[in-house]
């Protein structure tokens, strides 16, 4: 496969749906415990999906909306407004004056990754996102966002790390499964366990996206498999915001 097939994107466009969830309380565990998660099976039979059983659940990050007050969700629209203009000095500035109010608001201190991120400060941008993280342990697009630094660096054992810490904490995270697919496609060399995230993630768009089902043609090709197509899973019920992707 060509690279350029798998250039990912961190879009600023949904940043403005960051600031939930930013308390560190643990998610309520589903009913359906003794299913492994997409974390725990790295290889699964030809044709098997590694999601759990039974429809997804929510996702734990946009259950628990904190409650802020009336000037911080305006610092915080002011800011993610200066990050689609590229205003890169005025929304640093705005998100470090939210930060100082409240360091427990992983949102906040996501989208300043992001704004380092953009120009090209990674180390900056990854010890925000790690403090995402230690804000609150759900904020999956923070270990998405850690783990891309670190696989763009090298560092491609970091990023599976971070990439199976988001799958334990949300098994149905859609990116997280591309994202570790293209790692262990590209960078790792372990087609076989490439392959059932590739269609764990399509599963979970709704088996719409014709680019992630040319990678795996690819991949059955060259694992000489044939798959019959899986159904979508069903969705989970609507989340308080969106998410940003990679």
């Amino acid at each position: 496969m060509i690279f350029t097939k798998y250039a990912g994107t961190w879009l600023l466009i949904a940043v403005a749906s960051l600031l939930v969830a930013c308390s560190n309380t643990a998610p309520k565990k589903s009913s359906g415990g003794k299913s492994k998660s997409a974390a725990e099976e790295s290889i699964a039979a030809p044709g098997a999906s590694i999601l759990p059983a039974g429809p997804a659940t929510p996702n734990p990050y946009l259950q628990n909306k904190p409650s802020v007050s009336r000037e911080i969700n305006q610092q915080f629209a002011d800011a993610t407004r200066a990050m689609r203009n590229k205003q890169w000095a005025q929304a640093e500035g705005l998100l470090q004056k939210i930060i100082t109010a409240n360091p427990k608001l992983s949102g906040a201190h996501l989208n300043l990754g992001l704004v380092y991120r953009a120009q090209q400060e990674n180390k900056r941008a990854a010890q925000a996102f790690s403090d995402a993280i230690a804000a609150n342990h759900t904020n999956l697009d923070a270990y998405n966002q850690l783990a891309i630094l670190q696989r763009e660096s090298g560092d491609f054992a970091a990023a599976e790390s971070n990439y199976k810490k988001a799958l334990s904490v949300w098994p149905y995270h859609a990116e997280s499964h591309k994202n570790i697919a293209i790692l262990y496609d590209l960078y790792l060399g372990k087609s076989a366990e490439a392959l059932p995230h590739y269609e764990a993630y399509l599963e979970l768009i709704g088996g719409e996206d014709k680019q992630a089902k040319s990678w795996i043609a690819d991949l059955q090709r060259r694992l000489g498999i044939t798959a019959k197509p899986k159904a979508a899973v069903e969705a989970a019920p609507a989340a308080v915001e969106g998410e940003s992707n990679e």
